[in-house]
C-alpha cells in the first residue's frame, strides 16, 4: 500500500473513532462541541478529498497515530482568521445593504413580518 493510501485510511479512521466518541455526549454537550465538530469535518474532507500531498507532507503525516487531529488542533487555534473574515462580511453586508430583498424583515416593535 502507497503512502497516500496509507495516511488516507489512517484519517478515515480517526474521524470514524472521533464520530463514535460523539456519539456517548448527550445534546447539549453535541451542541457546545459544534465548532469542533465542523473543524473536523472539513480537516477529514480536505485531508482525504482535496489535498495534493508532497511527499515531505505524506512522511510527515505517517509519524502520527492521529494526523486528522494533529491537522485539525491548528486549524481550531488559527481559527482567529476565519472570525476576521466574518467581520469583513458582516461589514461588507452591512455597508451594501444586499440582504434587504433576500431575507424577511421585522416591523416596528419587533414583531417579524408575515
Amino acid at each position: 500500500m502507497d503512502k497516500k493510501t496509507r495516511l488516507i485510511d489512517r484519517i478515515h479512521r480517526n474521524f470514524a473513532d472521533y464520530k463514535e466518541k460523539l456519539l456517548k455526549v448527550d445534546g447539549k454537550g453535541i451542541f457546545e462541541k459544534a465548532e469542533e465538530i465542523a473543524a473536523y469535518t472539513q480537516a477529514h474532507r480536505y485531508l482525504t478529498v482535496n489535498h495534493h500531498y508532497e511527499p515531505e507532507e505524506l512522511d510527515y503525516l505517517l509519524l502520527f497515530q492521529n494526523p486528522l487531529e494533529v491537522v485539525t488542533d491548528q486549524y481550531q487555534e488559527e481559527f482567529w482568521y476565519a472570525q476576521n473574515m466574518l467581520e469583513l462580511i458582516a461589514a461588507r453586508i452591512c455597508d451594501k445593504r444586499d440582504a434587504l430583498a433576500d431575507y424577511p424583515l421585522m416591523k416596528k416593535h419587533g414583531e417579524p413580518e408575515r
